[in-house]
């Protein structure tokens, strides 16, 4: 009898065991495909009368999409998925606010690619007083008018929540040429200690003094700080409105940070993928994502081993100036063309 319930047992744990890789596979399945569903744009727009130009030799193979980019035929990697990561400039849980300009300021602006042909992570960091087209919204939530502005106030209009960051994705889609962006994450700034500590704290040498809320320096420039809960929000976030260019420094600190950050969470995720649905759970107050949690159970296991390193990280060029009343970062855009290619295009094997 007990060897018959002990195999009944057995039976039962198999089964379960069974169910459960089925359910995975069928969530990671579907993470997938809706992360491919995510976007309307194809490729970035980036055809020019130069880059279709092709030799005598390629017209016949050549097919709509390719490009010509010094001497080398290349097409846009499909395989490529995009998010954009947004640091909201409010230290509370994310709530709907009215129509208007309320909804927050897009401190932080991050593209995070994966690209599962290499195995490999980049990170595009773009300066929040970044120059491009945004959308201007009334108190009723219609559009007015587009205008030349810091691409970091786009979050501000709308609702504070979805629309607002749809609104940004928009916004950074039309700076990177309509650049696919297949989901977006926008963390309120409150959240950071809670990032920052899942991961065990992070090391960094300070590359500026920093200053908490009541104006006390608690890191000094050239310190090897073990950052932990409000000491990380303070070194990501704070920056003197006083000094030109301040944001430039603050993010050259992020990209410090989350080089660091980058590298003890994905051998943490490595060593306990669930790591990345608990964080994802205690994230939820205060965080605004398209993310699904099937979308996050695909990501999570399929880029743990993907390779990152300081030289993934890639900010814009470009030059900040001082404009009328605030600062105005105007991208190079030969630079900007050329980071994209590099990033998202691979080289075609043209057959003859």
């Amino acid at each position: 009898m007990k060897k018959k319930i002990a195999i009944i047992a057995l039976s039962v744990i198999a089964a379960l065991l069974v169910i459960f890789i089925i359910a995975t596979a069928i969530i990671r399945t579907m993470g997938k495909s809706r992360l491919k569903n995510n976007v309307v744009e194809s490729a970035p727009v980036i055809v020019t009368e130069e880059t279709t130009k092709a030799a005598p030799e390629e017209k016949e193979t050549w097919e709509e999409g390719w490009i010509k980019y010094k001497g080398r035929v290349m097409k846009y990697n499909e395989d490529i998925t995009t998010f954009l990561f947004m640091g909201i400039d409010k230290n509370e849980e994310v709530k709907e606010v009215a129509e208007g300009t309320n909804g927050g300021q897009a401190d932080a602006l991050f593209l995070l690619v994966f690209n599962p042909e290499e195995k490999h992570i980049d990170i595009i960091g773009i300066n929040r007083n970044t120059m491009t087209d945004i959308n201007i919204y009334n108190e009723y939530g219609d559009f007015v008018t587009t205008t030349t502005a810091q691409i970091c106030v786009q979050h501000g209009f709308g609702n504070g929540v979805e629309e607002s960051c749809e609104y940004q994705v928009e916004a950074v889609k039309k700076l990177m040429y309509n650049l696919p962006i297949h989901g977006y994450a926008a963390i309120n700034m409150k959240a950071i200690p809670i990032i920052n500590d899942a991961v065990g704290g992070v090391n960094v040498e300070a590359l500026s003094d920093v200053k908490n809320a009541r104006g006390r320096k608690i890191i000094s420039k050239g310190d090897a700080v073990h950052l932990e809960g409000e000491d990380a929000f303070w070194y990501v976030k704070y920056r003197d409105v006083n000094d030109f260019a301040s944001a430039d420094l603050r993010l050259a600190r992020q990209k410090q940070y989350l080089t660091t950050f980058m590298s003890q969470a994905k051998a943490q995720a490595k060593d306990n993928i669930g790591i990345v649905s608990e964080l994802y759970n205690d994230l939820v107050p205060y965080m605004t994502t398209n993310v699904t949690f099937d979308e996050v159970a695909y990501l999570a296991p399929e880029v743990a081993g993907y390779a990152y390193d300081e030289n993934s990280f890639h900010m814009l060029e470009g030059e900040t100036k001082m404009g009328e009343e605030f600062e105005e970062f105007y991208p190079n855009e030969e630079a900007l063309y050329d980071l994209i290619i590099s990033i998202f295009y691979e080289d075609v094997d043209i057959k003859n």
